[in-house]
């Protein structure tokens, strides 16, 4: 039975975090009912609220990276600022930041500085490198962590320049690994009474995403190459062009599913070749091989192909756009795009939490916030009246 209840009623975050990977972050603790505040600069704020495609002024990044959040806006520069922040932190489960290292600590905001006022607080760093090792230091963005981690090395065509992956998935993924830490953390202190340092960073994401191909090579030595949409250690597993112009991806990923495939597509010859029997010989013979299916699925139709393929139990799909994906029934049904009104735009689509539950019913409950649309409901519930909040105001401390 589903209830009103979620996880992470009752924990309160501070997200100090911009762009994608600390409000992702975010995002997925406040999906899971965490009181998220975000701490915007009385600046420009967020940088991704400048991100296109924009809707009336409102960046798509922006509103789906940031929904169930409330947003403040704080001077942490300003002594009044850091001084605000302490007080945040006084009833604060969990901070996020992701400035440079070294930066918080400047503010007089570091994790010892804030335990020392809480000791129960989950300080969560997120940063290129992470906080310790030579490259401490070191700025980075998606695109150089992909270059440098070598993901980018093995991306694209085999004779073509390396490519970079069409998602921020460095981000993204580096925001689950640290919600997750948070999670951890916050049961560890549930048994200990004690918070800690979490520290994510897009280089370790990287090396964990990395997975079987560095440990291939940490075990053979064999360093990955690209191989477009090719899989390393399986033949046939790619996309293929159809007569037709538009694409498939097959999935021969096994003994069985080959034979089936070479009987679909009339390759009897190719059945007792001994250079394709087993799924290691036909990855050694991978050129010859699919240069066969390639010529053969370049005579079909995508639909008619497709269907053949299903009535011959062989995993294949089409290559669809993004409007297809987004258009298609199954992610209508997994609800994966709920509805919130939004105070310039109206109701609007957003993407919905992945992950369901039998017992809770996380999701979108309430839109991005503008600019400072909770600062003085946030300080306020912090114990400042509204003569304080209007002299903070005029100081430009907060906004």
């Amino acid at each position: 039975m589903i209830t009103g209840a979620l996880s992470l009623d009752g924990v309160r975050v501070i997200d100090l975090s911009r762009v994608l990977a600390g409000p992702f972050c975010g995002m997925l603790l406040s999906d899971m009912g965490a009181d998220v505040i975000k701490v915007e600069d009385t600046g420009a704020g967020d940088e991704s609220r400048t991100w296109p495609p924009h809707k009336d002024g409102e960046s798509a990044a922006f509103l789906v990276i940031n929904r169930n959040k409330r947003d403040l806006m704080l001077d942490l520069k300003a002594p009044e600022g850091a001084d605000i922040l302490r007080n945040l932190v006084k009833r604060a489960d969990v901070l996020i930041e992701n400035f440079r290292t070294g930066t918080m600590e400047g503010f007089g905001l570091g994790y010892d500085a804030l335990a020392a006022i809480n000791p129960g607080l989950v300080y969560c760093s997120i940063s290129a490198f992470g906080r310790t090792g030579p490259r401490k230091d070191g700025a980075g963005y998606e695109a150089l962590m992909q270059a440098f981690s070598g993901i980018m090395s093995i991306t694209g065509e085999p004779d073509g320049p390396p490519v970079r992956a069409g998602v921020s998935f460095l981000d993204l993924t580096t925001g689950i690994f640290s919600a997750f830490g948070i999670v951890n953390a916050l049961l560890f202190r549930a048994k200990t009474g004690l918070g800690q340092r979490v520290d994510g960073s897009l280089l370790e994401t990287a090396v964990t995403l990395l997975n079987y191909h560095a440990e291939g090579f940490l075990l053979t030595g064999a360093v990955p190459k690209a191989l477009g949409s090719s899989h390393p250690s399986l033949s046939p597993y790619r996309n293929f062009r159809c007569r037709d112009g538009q694409w498939v991806f097959i999935a021969g990923a096994n003994d069985r599913f080959w034979q089936r495939l070479v009987a679909a597509l009339d390759l009897g010859a190719m059945r007792d070749d001994a250079r394709f029997t087993k799924n290691l010989d036909r990855v050694r013979h991978r050129v010859e091989l699919e240069a066969a299916v390639a010529d053969a699925i370049a005579k079909c139709d995508r639909e008619p192909l497709l269907k053949l393929l299903e009535d011959a139990g062989v995993p294949a799909t089409p290559v669809n756009t993004v409007a297809q994906v987004m258009n298609d029934a199954q992610t209508a049904a997994r609800q994966m795009i709920e509805r919130v009104t939004h105070p310039r735009l109206g109701e609007i689509p957003v993407i919905g939490t992945p992950v369901k539950y039998s017992r809770m019913r996380p999701g979108v409950r309430r839109p991005a916030p503008m600019q400072g649309e909770h600062t003085d409901e946030v300080l306020m519930e912090c114990g400042y009246s509204a003569e304080e909040i209007r002299a903070l105001r005029a100081k430009k401390v907060v906004r």
